[in-house]
């Protein structure tokens, strides 16, 4: 069992600590695993094995860094590690979920645990280090918000601070954390939630302990959403299809926006084909398809939808390959307009879609329109080889 944890009256000073951190925090709660504890996440054993062995030693390290895709189970893992710490009924390696513990943190309530999530789209230094609000610019900023977890928990055995999305950090708030990374509280945990571990600084990344999250496979992800979700198997297919690898995004997926985006992908790649000044306009209706709320995640969702007919387009042009078609209600649609096209040309536009997705994924964002026009323009050309030959 868990050591029972007999803090005492918390200082005014950790009370105006905890209150500014959780507003300042972006806060949110982890998604909640399908069954209570380590058990309710599905395809990690590597990594989650090596996670209760750390915790039934009481070796845990202070700074662990969860690396993997988006959507295969990371930050349900955070979330169940942050029960694990401070369960009430459970052994020190998993947690109970059925607690009062255990469901304050799953409620995002618990006072020992802390989320910290983007803000329109970053996570800026004012949620890992506010300054005091006496509206004054010389006004010394205060801690970073992480080192929150140095004061005595409030009422479980150890505090935790996770960082979702930590890519996301900016430069500022990046050093702002380095500075506790160095010298880590010894009752605390902090957990870096990134697919991109590359965009932190390389001195975060040797503090933390990384574990590494790989993607599902298809055949386990069909098997969750047919028994656990009771979909259909075509429904479940599809959805696999469309988020190779993510079982969150398998299951978030709106079907009728991916139908009507596929639409508009199909549209304006026919327009690529042609050329002129059609393509200008699908690539502005492209661009308004995407999903997201910011124009560069449009353009990033918008290449998808077309690199996606493009994988399909290849495997179809390849032949005898149809189980990896993506779209298969599609398939009997694309197999004469697959058979106007030559592989070598479809692996070509689609290197120029990935030049175009790279970029807009690069720190110096370019400008979304032109980026998906350009890209179009390259698909189209590479498309026509075929008939210039």
């Amino acid at each position: 069992m868990n050591a029972v944890h007999k803090p005492g009256k918390p200082t005014k000073a950790e009370l105006a600590a905890h209150d500014e951190a959780v507003a300042t925090a972006g806060s949110k709660t982890a998604p909640r695993a399908i069954e209570p504890g380590f058990g309710g996440i599905i395809g990690q054993d590597q990594a989650l094995n090596g996670l209760q062995s750390a915790l039934l030693r009481n070796r845990l390290p202070h700074a662990l860094l969860f690396n993997g895709p988006s959507g295969i189970g990371k930050a349900t893992s955070a979330g169940v590690l942050t029960q694990a710490l401070n369960c009430v009924k459970s052994g020190p390696g998993d947690a109970c979920g059925t607690c009062s513990s255990c469901h304050k943190v799953e409620r995002g309530l618990h006072p020992d645990v802390l989320w910290v999530a983007p803000h329109k789209g970053r996570i800026r230094l004012q949620q890992i280090s506010p300054r005091k609000s006496d509206n004054s610019e010389t006004a010394a900023p205060h801690e970073p918000i992480v080192n929150w977890v140095g004061y005595r928990p409030y009422e479980g055995n150890r505090r935790a601070v996770v960082i979702d999305d930590a890519h996301k950090m900016n430069p500022s708030a990046q050093n702002a954390l380095l500075k506790t990374l160095e010298e880590p509280p010894q009752s605390s945990t902090l957990v870096l939630i990134t697919p991109a571990p590359s965009s932190l600084l390389p001195t975060i990344r040797s503090r933390c302990q990384t574990l590494r999250f790989k993607p599902l496979e298809l055949a386990l992800m069909r098997r969750y959403l047919e028994k656990q979700l009771a979909m259909s198997a075509e429904e479940a297919r599809l959805r696999s299809s469309l988020a190779p690898g993510s079982l969150g995004r398998a299951i978030n997926l709106d079907l009728d926006a991916h139908e009507a985006r596929r639409n508009v992908a199909e549209g304006a790649l026919q327009d690529a084909l042609q050329g002129g000044a059609a393509l200008l306009t699908g690539a502005e209706t492209l661009l308004a398809a995407g999903a997201g709320e910011r124009k560069i995640d449009q353009a990033s969702s918008a290449i998808d939808a077309v690199r996606d007919i493009l994988h399909d387009l290849l495997v179809l042009a390849v032949g005898n390959q149809e189980e990896m078609v993506v779209n298969f209600d599609r398939a009997n649609e694309w197999t004469a307009w697959a058979s106007t096209l030559a592989p070598d040309d479809i692996v070509e536009a689609l290197g120029t879609l990935q030049q175009a997705d790279d970029r807009l994924r690069s720190p110096l964002q370019p400008n979304a329109r032109l980026t998906i026009e350009q890209a179009l323009i390259g698909v189209g050309s590479a498309l026509r080889n075929k008939t210039a030959k």
